[in-house]
């Protein structure tokens, strides 16, 4: 069939199903065109006459299928027209009706998805997103294009780069007004190398070399004496010396000139990463870093203080990824205690979901349910996501149950929001001051951190009412189960926080809850290695460093992230060391990393010991290894040697 034929055909069949629907014959009767002719029909005519030849050559029973096509779209018009029908019969859904199937649906595969044990790891949930870096393109991402920054007429662009040349780094990139990058001495000042390497996990550590050795021992000096001169000397003559970098960063953000101490942070950041060994990658889940290891800690906190400078900023976003990357440097001693606040910049970041799936995740391999931030968290996130009134009712049993975890935690929060309960909440003995003024340091710091960090969450007028709702039913709760919890978790509590922890006094110290001892290293751990010593320091013969304790540290690394074996012993007594004898002895020989969790898990139940019990593995003198026949000696060895025989 030509074009024109086919253009009739549904012109023809159009009219038809306006006069009779159920006509079917297969002869149709033409139809006489109402309204205004088509002038330029005579050309569809000229132009069937044409191709008509040609298309019934091709085509001799053309008219046929045209007449079952036109019955087809008849019964299809026929039962468009009766589900037309049916439907208006029907009343529609209301929004409201569809929000509630919709959450339904949603409970379903939830249920379904939890059934069937679809949940994400932790490596996968601590993803890092290369992007989620720089504070300014989350302003931007937040504010819109039209708030881009321009430059002023007549001065160049900040982030605008020569031509040939482009921005470098893989977490930060750095800006055209920087400092070159140039060796000082007859090699790179800094330098990565592959430390070594346990199972799945590959160790790195940076190293110095003899130019920043120097400058890093007059910044101990300038440090020491407070001489904040001597640290801008050394900055101009090395502008990449890190804790140089970090201690004037540290006097800018004092001074309120913020940007400029971001500025320097970012500087820092981005030195690392450019001299950082070519097998090591940042996002890397394997690749890690060892906070004891001095020459590591200064890119700890530099990351730590980025992460600061853009919870100020209220980059959120930002803020979460860099407590991502700090945590996977190593998330099984956790040096800068992440866990205890990377849950907060998830709550304002919006992360619910997050928040709940890594408390799921984590819950054996870090125990946040033993942590007084994460139950709060989690009851909030599922507050928040709530969609029906049983979901805020499962959200407010946790809050319930927080609370009868944690009640200090909810007795800080009416002393900073300056919160009068009333009478049934004054009357229950747990949510008292006086109750929570005599638990332990360290559960007192968390709960101080916790709460000063999501202040501005908690002081929103729902959320205020959800926290006075779930109080008040906890306070009047006759229920002898809750009151059983309240005191097998308030033993707990007397057990597990009966120390102070050096991870979250780091942490305290950085976040300025408690005073700060130092900058460039708050907190040091006991059994910190550096690769020199500074002016005027022996070195000390540790307990750990007798024949015995170099022993259990080379085959038991792990213990309590920093405490040394000395501290164990003194604290444990015989507890400790027949537990290490059974890790010999017994079956049970693994990965330190889970011998260290074992212990965790041991040294809860156990009483620490008094000064009578105390083991101790002390030597009077440094161990000597034999010399070999033959060996050079020094003049002073020769007279050290000399000395000894005469006394």
């Amino acid at each position: 069939m030509s074009k024109s034929q086919i253009k009739r055909l549904h012109q023809q069949q159009e009219l038809e199903k306006g006069v009779n629907l159920e006509d079917e014959d297969d002869n149709p009767v033409p139809v006489q065109r109402k309204g205004p002719a088509n002038r330029f029909a005579f050309f569809d005519d000229e132009e069937e006459k044409e191709t008509g030849s040609q298309s019934d050559e091709v085509n001799e029973e053309g008219t046929e299928p045209s007449s079952s096509a036109q019955k087809n779209n008849k019964k299809k018009a026929k039962k468009n027209k009766k589900k037309g029908k049916k439907g208006t019969d029907e009343p529609e859904e209301t929004e409201n009706q569809m929000l509630a199937r919709l959450a339904a649906m949603n409970v379903k595969e939830a249920k379904k998805a939890g059934a069937e044990g679809n949940t994400s790891s932790l490596e996968e949930l601590m993803k890092i997103d290369m992007k989620l870096f720089d504070t300014s393109a989350e302003v931007k991402r937040k504010l819109g294009k039209a708030f881009k920054e321009v430059a002023l007429p007549g001065q160049p662009e900040e982030h605008s780069w020569p031509q040939g040349k482009r921005a470098t780094g893989r977490i930060i990139k750095n800006k055209p007004r920087w400092f070159p990058d140039r060796p000082y001495g007859s090699v790179e000042s800094v330098s990565m190398v592959q430390k070594q390497k346990e199972g799945d996990n590959t160790w790195f550590a940076l190293k110095h070399n003899t130019f920043y050795e120097q400058r890093e021992r007059m910044f101990w000096m300038a440090e020491d004496a407070m001489n904040v001169g001597i640290i801008q000397e050394i900055f101009s003559d090395a502008p990449y010396h890190l804790n140089s970098v970090l201690m004037l960063a540290h006097v800018n953000r004092m001074s309120e000139d913020l940007n400029q101490a971001a500025d320097m942070i970012e500087r820092g950041i981005w030195y690392v990463d450019q001299h950082a060994a070519s097998t090591f990658e940042p996002f890397n889940w394997r690749h890690r870093m060892d906070y004891t290891d001095y020459e590591n800690r200064v890119f700890y906190l530099l990351l730590h203080r980025h992460m600061l400078n853009a919870a100020h900023k209220r980059c959120w976003e930002t803020a979460l990824n860099t407590g991502k990357l700090i945590f996977k440097l190593d998330p099984v001693r956790d040096p800068l205690a992440m866990m205890s606040i990377i849950d907060v910049f998830a709550l304002k970041a919006k992360q619910y979901t997050w928040i709940l799936d890594v408390f799921e995740a984590a819950k054996k391999f870090k125990k946040l349910h033993l942590l007084p931030n994460w139950p709060y968290s989690v009851a909030l996130a599922k507050y928040f996501v709530a969609k029906t009134d049983e979901d805020k009712e499962q959200a407010e049993s946790e809050l319930c149950t927080a609370i009868r975890h944690f009640p200090s935690v909810v007795v800080a929060i009416m002393d900073l929001l300056q919160i009068h309960p009333d009478s049934a909440v004054m009357n229950c003995k747990m949510l008292t001051s006086f109750t929570a003024d005599n638990e332990h340091d360290s559960l007192k710091l968390l709960v101080k951190i916790y709460t000063k960090q999501t202040e501005e969450i908690w002081k929103v007028p729902e959320t205020l009412l959800f926290l006075e709702g779930a109080t008040r039913k906890v306070a009047t709760s006759n229920d002898s189960k809750d009151r059983e919890e309240c005191d097998e978790w308030k033993e707990k509590r007397f057990k597990m926080y009966h120390g102070r922890s050096p991870n979250v006094d780091r942490l305290g110290e950085l976040l300025e809850v408690i005073p700060s001892t130092s900058i460039s290293d708050p907190v040091p751990p006991k059994n910190g290695r550096c690769g020199y010593l500074k002016n005027g320091q022996t070195a000390r013969v540790l307990a750990d460093n007798s024949f015995l304790g170099g022993l259990l540290h080379s085959l038991l690394p792990h213990f309590d992230g920093e405490n040394s074996f000395q501290e164990q012993l003194n604290r444990y007594g015989s507890d400790f060391l027949q537990f290490i004898m059974n890790q010999f002895n017994g079956p049970e020989n693994g990965d330190p990393e889970q011998v260290a969790a074992r212990w965790m898990e041991h040294r809860e139940g156990l009483e620490p010991r008094g000064a009578g019990d105390v083991i101790q593995f002390q030597i009077e003198e440094p161990f000597e290894l034999p010399r070999i026949p033959g060996e050079r000696r020094d003049n002073q060895e020769e007279q050290n040697d000399n000395d000894r025989e005469n006394n």
